[in-house]
């Protein structure tokens, strides 16, 4: 019986999945140029009208990669977003984890990706707003619902969050990109595990409610 108009295979989900898995490291590649909807699709090992097929144009590629790369980090953003111990350490646990986080190796890293993704969204504007949907702002949300965990506890001086979260998160990510991406690293080394313990203590200093440092430290 012939398929109805409109109506997918039934494999078709699971050959999205596969087609976005096999150009998700072509996508993070920071060696060569944007890649074009036909290097996406050798990528893939299709032609470019298969592409077309089951995301569109090449902006609907990028969006559903880096939905995708989203969806893959939904159970470490998870664990990003719980507060572990007091308000010091919580920030220290942050900042560490999202340095070795980005560096982490795998398929893809999560810093080239991250990379890879602004170059896109400042490339691109229609391509803009899912760089922040998918790449940034889900990081930026795990760091507020963190925070609002400490601010419940009355660590945190009466602020806006979410930008308390940017002013840690920024040069966090600026930091790693400018020594692994840009590589930064070959001419002028920085210490990241060092940088980020300082980031996060500077951060708790401007954060900390009056007494919750001294508390803290009291109590360990």
């Amino acid at each position: 019986m012939p398929r109805a108009k409109g109506v997918k295979n039934a494999d078709y989900e699971s050959k999205r999945r596969e087609l976005l898995d096999r150009m998700l490291p072509r996508f993070a590649r920071l060696d060569v140029e944007r890649p074009s909807l036909r290097q996406l699709a050798a990528a893939a090992e299709v032609t470019a009208p298969t592409l077309q097929h089951y995301f569109g144009d090449r902006t609907g590629v990028v969006a559903a990669l880096l939905e995708e790369y989203r969806c893959r980090g939904e159970a470490r953003l998870e664990t990003v977003s719980k507060a572990n111990g007091a308000f010091a350490q919580s920030m220290r646990d942050f900042a560490l984890s999202l340095v070795f986080g980005m560096q982490a190796q795998g398929q893809v890293r999560l810093g080239d990706v991250m990379a890879a993704s602004l170059c896109e969204g400042l490339a691109d504007p229609q391509i803009s707003q899912l760089t922040l949907n998918h790449i940034i702002d889900p990081a930026l949300d795990a760091l507020v619902v963190r925070l609002e965990e400490h601010a419940a506890r009355g660590e945190i001086i009466d602020s806006d969050l979410r930008a308390a979260a940017l002013m840690l998160l920024s040069p966090l990510l600026l930091a790693v990109l400018h020594q692994d991406q840009m590589r930064g690293s070959e001419r002028r080394r920085i210490e990241l595990i060092g940088l980020a313990e300082q980031v996060s203590a500077a951060f708790v200093r401007a954060y900390a409610a009056p007494g919750a440092i001294s508390e803290q430290a009291a109590s360990a």
